[in-house]
């Protein structure tokens, strides 16, 4: 028997990978009536180092992650029930961490993320999602 998906979280960081998983996630939507996410997050600590107490303005990073989800979501083409979400911190945490508190029961990722040390291998936010997600995970390449 099939397993049929009502709530999708695909995590978009600008590669091309992630927006091939948004075309695949919108599919899976599609087929299953389900609800999309897509779900950026910004890497603060990579751009700013360790983040100190206080605040810290990232308004180039807002602007990223605005530009990455409106392209992402244009893709979707209004073909399904979609939210877009913004989030910072670590991505890896946050994508499993979102989805654990959504319900998602299904992830869809690119294979490798846009850092050049992630284009090396399989992407080690990839990694983390697959071996700690506690529900199921797709990988687009």
């Amino acid at each position: 028997m099939k397993k049929q998906y009502k709530n999708i979280l695909v995590a978009v960081d600008g590669s091309e990978q992630s927006y091939n998983a948004v075309g695949e996630a919108t599919e899976i939507a599609k087929r299953n009536e389900a609800k999309l996410v897509i779900l950026t997050v910004k890497d603060i600590n990579r751009y700013y180092g360790m983040a100190g107490a206080g605040r810290i303005e990232t308004p180039g990073l807002d602007r990223i992650a605005e530009d990455i989800l409106a392209k992402a979501a244009k893709l979707v083409k209004n073909e399904v029930e979609v939210k877009t979400e913004e989030i910072a911190g670590n991505p890896k945490h946050r994508i499993v961490k979102f989805a654990e508190e959504e319900g998602i029961d299904l992830i869809v990722i690119g294979s490798t993320g846009a850092g050049f040390f992630d284009k090396l291998m399989l992407g080690s936010t990839t990694r983390y999602v697959v071996d700690n997600a506690t529900c199921n995970v797709m990988i687009v390449r």
